[in-house]
């Protein structure tokens, strides 16, 4: 099983999405002599950061055969747990961390139990689970509140040349996740559930406790995504998450990314926030509406959709 799973792992989309890439950069270069410049590069960088550890959330979680709608409540209530904890020193803002990574992991635990266990779809589960985390992180504070450290918000806007140090942290994430759909029993695991779970469950794989961890493992990278946001904005915003539920999955679809699982994997979502950045950045330049954005961003999602569907129904 494990030589046809990794068979079955690359989507043939790439090559596409890169060409996306370069069509984009081209008009954004024509339209705007401020769009190549290194502070502008860099300014993309920045806004593709939180995205891009959700979004490699979600990927996880839909190569299994599921789906993790949390994103929103988990978001902001992190956050705003973060910022109420950090304080000023480095002691609290370690402590806070723990405390938020603990909650993160839980959280994911939770909703990976429910639909392992219990059997409720996962659409369900993240989906309520999303909504009772948005009613806490109101009730914790109505508006922005709290505060970090300033040497932590220094950090979340630092660079190492053109690359802040967000980016650093997504590559390190993006590699350290690859290797581990790759290279490892787990990530093997993660294909053949999202494949077949019949299959895998009869084949002997723990796919219950699998489905666990793997939520698990979302709601981290979610932690992780909330006190980087948290470090931005200085503040904890009920309202941090609000979209990043349906947005995460639009960068995992346009991947190449199978929303049935199985298929798919980390280098496709990566071109796809990349892509996304890019052209959100030159419809700015171009002084585009971003009501307009929100609509190009749902036809990309079923086109996307569609293509593959198409592909799949051929194969």
């Amino acid at each position: 099983m494990s030589t046809l799973v990794r068979a079955t792992r690359a989507q043939p989309v790439h090559l596409v999405v890169l060409a996306l890439i370069a069509i984009v950069f081209f008009v954004g270069i024509t339209s705007s002599d401020r769009f190549a410049t290194p502070l502008n590069i860099a300014n993309v960088q920045d806004q593709m950061v939180a995205l891009a550890i959700v979004a490699l959330a979600q990927t996880i979680v839909i190569l299994s055969g599921g789906i993790d709608l949390s994103f929103a409540g988990l978001l902001s209530f992190l956050a705003v747990v973060f910022a109420a904890l950090a304080g000023d020193t480095a002691g609290t803002l370690l402590i806070a961390m723990a405390i938020v990574i603990a909650l993160g992991i839980g959280i994911g635990a939770f909703n990976g139990a429910i639909t392992a266990y219990i059997g409720v779809h996962p659409l369900i589960t993240t989906l309520g689970t999303s909504t009772i985390l948005a009613g806490c992180a109101l009730l914790i504070t109505r508006q922005p509140s709290g505060s970090v450290p300033l040497f932590f918000e220094d950090f979340t806007y630092g660079r190492l040349g053109i690359l802040p140090y967000g980016m650093i942290a997504v590559i390190v994430l993006y590699l350290f996740v690859g290797f581990m759909l790759w290279r490892t029993t787990f990530g093997t695991r993660i294909y053949a559930i999202g494949d077949n779970e019949a299959a895998a469950a009869m084949s002997g794989l723990p796919v219950q406790r699998t489905k666990v961890a793997i939520y698990a493992l979302s709601g981290l990278l979610c932690a992780v995504a909330a006190m980087y946001m948290t470090g931005r904005f200085g503040v904890g915003d009920p309202r941090a998450g609000v979209g990043f539920d349906l947005r995460s999955i639009t960068p995992v679809i346009v991947g190449g990314t199978l929303l049935a699982g199985g298929k798919g994997g980390v280098l496709g979502t990566a071109l796809a926030v990349i892509l996304l950045a890019l052209l959100a950045n030159v419809l700015n330049f171009m002084n585009v509406s971003s009501f307009y954005q929100w609509i190009a961003e749902g036809l990309i999602i079923i086109a996307a959709v569609s293509f593959f569907a198409g592909r799949k129904g051929k194969s």
